[in-house]
Formats: structure tokens, sequence, C-alpha cells
């Protein structure tokens, strides 16, 4: 990382990848797709505090299982946040719809859990009563 000659900082492919955990070749995705534009220098990529920003953002995105495409629509709201209202409440409603379904898988997985332990323990009790059937 290295302060640029506009007062901010620069990044480059390995200090983002470091610091997010990533590969270099995810970070490319990310610019083929346009989700992120660093600078070029020469054969260098220099990214920008906005372009760590909107990784962030990506990352988070994939994080929540939101897809490429519904992650490229947030990342035109955040462009557009000064004052697009359209966009910024098609971007609440995305991100309130994604909480909502994983709220739901959350509770799917609770039950599925709680049915794998009352198994888990009719089998264990079997096991330990001798009970279990030979093949």
């Amino acid at each position: 990382m290295a302060p640029s000659a506009g007062g901010g900082y620069v990044y480059t492919i390995g200090d983002l990848a470091d610091f997010f955990g990533i590969t270099h070749r995810a970070l490319r995705f990310y610019e083929d797709k346009g989700m992120l534009k660093p600078r070029r220098v020469g054969q260098k990529r220099l990214y920008s505090n906005k372009d760590r920003t909107k990784l962030r953002l990506i990352l988070n995105g994939k994080q929540i299982g939101m897809t490429i495409r519904e992650i490229q629509e947030f990342l035109e709201s955040y462009e557009l946040r000064d004052g697009n209202d359209v966009q910024m409440r098609k971007a609440l409603a995305k991100i309130r719809s994604q909480r909502l379904l994983l709220k739901q898988r959350r509770e799917s997985i609770e039950m599925s859990l709680q049915e794998l332990e009352r198994v888990e323990k009719i089998i264990a009790g079997m096991v330990e009563a001798g009970t279990a059937l030979d093949e």
C-alpha cells in the first residue's frame, strides 16, 4: 500500500489479495466483470480506496449468497448513492429480501440439526445398550 499523488492510497493486486484472503485470479475476475476498475501503470494494477471498499462489498455480497449479477446491481446503486432514490430503494429491498432468505435457511438448518441430534441419540443409545442389529 502506498500513498497516491491525490492523497488517497493505492493498493497492488497483492495487497488486496493478501488483505482479503483471496486470489489474484478472483480480483481479475471482478475486474473482467467491470466490478473493479484499477488504474493501470504498465503491467501493474493499482487499486484505490474506492476499489477496496467495492471489493469489501463484493465479498460481503458473496458471503450472504448474492449472485454476481445482484452484486453488480448493488454496486451500481453504490455508485449512484448521491441521490438516486430509486436505485437506493432497490438495493434496500434486495438486502431485506436476502436477509429474510438467510433467516429462513437458518431455521431450516436448525430443524435439520435438531432432527440429526434426535436420531444420533437414538442410535447411540442402541449402540450402548448393545441392541444394534448385526448385519
